[in-house]
């Protein structure tokens, strides 16, 4: 739901699929257990993203990722990558800490139910300054989320999200407000078509003490 909803401010980790990077990728063939492991390097497009104005020269920041997907047993499929973000040094601005993150995750599906539970975790660049300001500094954050859906028959199925960001500081005195979102959908298939209900709960949007919201989504997609 946080994906196709309104924002609700939940900072993630990167990807090397992000805006304006050039990117090489090494995937493996198959290996036991269905397992995959893949690396890529990216770094900062000079051109703009397509429909924009061009850009001028590259920073120069890059990257380096490193993914793994395994099913060890039926039904299990298990995730896990990792980043770390190369700033460029432009002899000006020092960072402290460099970008860095990454997620792990499983799911497992049972007869006509699945279950899904992961975590992400991202700790941003800070700058020497900004680190020597202290309290509202965030170090790192971290997201869990849960699911599960069952599939009623072959036309309905429902499902169950919970996930939570947590902003951890700097300054362990500094009070921090989770990110918690409680989601319930529906889908039902007519044929060519599958009609979608959503409705989330989220409280402290964007980290904010009592900035709550509840939204919900109706959706028709059609296939021809």
């Amino acid at each position: 739901m946080s994906d196709v909803g309104t924002t609700y401010g939940i900072t993630y980790p990167g990807a090397s699929g992000d805006a304006n990077k050039a990117t090489m990728q090494y995937h493996t063939p198959e290996l036991p257990f269905a397992t995959v492991v893949a690396a890529a390097f990216s770094t900062t497009s000079a051109d703009g993203s397509s429909g924009n104005a061009t850009g001028t020269t590259a920073n120069g920041d890059s990257m380096n990722e490193y993914s793994l997907t395994s099913a060890p047993i039926d039904g299990l499929t298990l995730h896990a990558q990792y980043y770390d973000f190369n700033a460029y040094d432009d002899g000006v601005t020092t960072n402290d800490q460099s970008e860095e993150g990454g997620a792990y995750a499983a799911t497992y599906a049972l007869g006509n139910a699945t279950i899904g539970y992961g975590k992400s975790f991202k700790a941003p660049a800070i700058l020497e300054a900004v680190r020597a300001a202290g309290a509202t500094t965030v170090e790192y954050y971290e997201n869990t989320g849960l699911s599960i859906c069952y599939a009623v028959n072959d036309d309905l199925s429902v499902s169950y999200t919970q996930e939570t960001s947590e902003p951890n500081y700097m300054t362990s005195t500094t009070v921090g407000y989770d990110i918690e979102m409680d989601s319930i959908q529906l889908a039902y298939s007519l044929g060519g078509a599958t009609l979608s209900i959503a409705r989330a709960d989220v409280e402290n949007v964007s980290y904010v003490q009592n900035d709550d919201l509840t939204e919900t989504i109706i959706a028709m997609s059609f296939a021809f």
